[in-house]
């Protein structure tokens, strides 16, 4: 292997930023100036930095940006004294604060021309995003921040090197593996490579982007939307536990994490020994130094892979589409994190509301949406990108292929506009309650616990339970 070259890891380059905008007290706004939060995580932040500097030499108008961690923990008062016109991030629960009054009516924003797309900004948006950006009442309270990518992202130099083919099924998926373990590859000091390289300690769930496609490529769209749906075979809101039953409407789901178990649980070699209690960081590292050929990532690998680890590739890499579960099935793309959002307080003056929403329409131009992928490397925006001229920038390998994933398989997403699904977003995800099974199957393959059939009806049985808590929390009834 070459040597590397190191670079600060992203928690040191964080401490080292200097942030602009938002301190400790309230926000003295001029009529030339706005103020941004955007979630300090695997975009960076030169992204933001660039955008800012492109539209105030357009407009005048400075964006004073601030890159924060824990804005989540304080969103809800926040909204109630805004520090900032526009918050960025992702699991902000605009449906709740939308209903309590705290954010800006979008609509006039939605119907306005953006400048030089002879578009109005709902027709820049990406597909499916402006259905989950509107409440029941019609109305639009929040912009879609990014549409994402997921799957194995892999080594090409060591696969065009050792002649490996990227797998297109889920069986050429298992030999190369196999090919791989056998081949016993060693690295200068570094010992054997291995196929995958994952995180079991703090980012099992990266495994939901492969897992959920090979959902989607056993039951199709209509799976997909009757999950999201969240409503019973009868069509009601108290019999939506109903999406969760194994034999009937979740079986698909069923079907995909017992590939997952078959190829990964069952087939320790094809991990590094100490996947389960793998750090993220951890995994990264053995990625960047060449000790694994693949990883399960979203569009924000190239950035976070190497500020995590502190290294830089010294190899090409990209993202392959997710192997078919048959060579029949048709190619699906999870947009990973589609429920992020772009939303304006209520409680701004007028006048900030008004370079708030200029400053969202000018990211749905040309300029910024390529500046985005640049900057971010290789995450796209939520806006359409096929009048976007991306130029130079799919000479890269990584940008290419998450670019092809977006434009050449069928996006879906997960994001659920019933209440009962949105109020309860923590408990109703998949697995509900955040509770994964891919560590602990790893750990213990031979579990039954841990394998499909009682893990969904383990997961069916917590619905059906909780389903009428969730409901009366979400202040529903039929």
């Amino acid at each position: 292997m070459n040597k590397k070259n190191f670079i600060l890891p992203i928690a040191v380059l964080s401490g080292l930023l200097s942030l602009v905008g938002c301190g400790d007290g309230e926000v003295v706004r001029t009529n030339n100036e706005i103020y941004v939060t955007v979630y300090d995580g695997g975009y960076g932040t030169a992204w933001i930095d660039q955008v800012a500097k492109d539209y105030e030499a357009k407009t005048g108008i400075r964006v004073n940006w601030n890159a924060d961690q824990s804005i989540l923990e304080r969103m809800s008062s926040e909204l109630d004294s805004p520090q900032s016109d526009i918050y960025m991030s992702h699991d902000i629960t605009w449906q709740e604060y939308a209903e309590l009054g705290q954010l800006e009516q979008l609509d006039d924003l939605y119907n306005s021309q953006v400048e030089g797309t002879g578009k109005t900004f709902k027709q820049r948006l990406c597909a499916g995003a402006e259905e989950v950006s509107r409440l029941e009442n019609g109305h639009y309270y929040k912009v879609c921040y990014t549409q994402g990518a997921g799957g194995l992202v892999y080594n090409i130099d060591m696969f065009r090197k050792y002649n490996w083919s990227v797998p297109t099924t889920y069986d050429e998926l298992k030999t190369l593996c196999q090919t791989i373990v056998d081949s016993k590859i060693k690295t200068e000091d570094l010992g054997l490579v291995v196929p995958i390289a994952w995180s079991g300690k703090d980012r099992e769930y990266y495994w939901d982007y492969i897992v959920f496609e090979w959902w989607a490529q056993l039951g199709g769209m209509d799976a997909i939307n009757k999950y999201k749906a969240f409503l019973g075979d009868d069509g009601k809101y108290s019999t939506g536990y109903q999406v969760y039953n194994p034999a009937t409407n979740h079986k698909e789901f069923k079907q995909a994490y017992e590939k997952w178990h078959e190829l990964i649980a069952m087939n320790p070699s094809f991990s590094e020994s100490s996947a389960q209690s793998q750090l993220l960081v951890n995994a990264n590292t053995l990625f960047a130094s060449g000790q694994a050929a693949m990883i399960p990532y979203a569009q924000w690998a190239k950035y976070e892979i190497q500020h995590n680890s502190g290294i830089e590739f010294d190899f090409d890499i990209a993202m392959m589409k997710t192997p078919k579960i048959s060579a029949t099935a048709q190619d699906y793309n999870y947009n990973v994190g589609f429920g992020d959002s772009m939303i304006i307080p209520a409680n701004i003056p007028e006048t900030s509301k008004k370079l708030a929403k200029d400053f969202l329409r000018y990211l749905a131009g040309e300029e910024a949406c390529k500046t985005f992928v640049d900057k971010a490397r290789g995450a796209f925006l939520a806006f359409d990108y096929s009048s976007i001229n991306l130029g130079n920038l799919l000479n890269d390998t990584y940008i290419a292929s998450v670019y092809n994933k977006l434009t050449t398989c069928t996006n879906f997403n997960l994001v659920s506009m019933n209440p009962v699904a949105y109020i309860n977003s923590s408990a109703i995800m998949p697995w509900i309650g955040n509770t994964y099974y891919y560590t602990k199957a790893f750990a213990d393959p031979t579990n039954t616990d841990y394998q499909a059939t009682a893990v969904c009806d383990a997961i069916y049985a917590t619905a059906t339970n909780g389903w009428s808590t969730w409901m009366k929390k979400a202040h529903i009834s039929d």
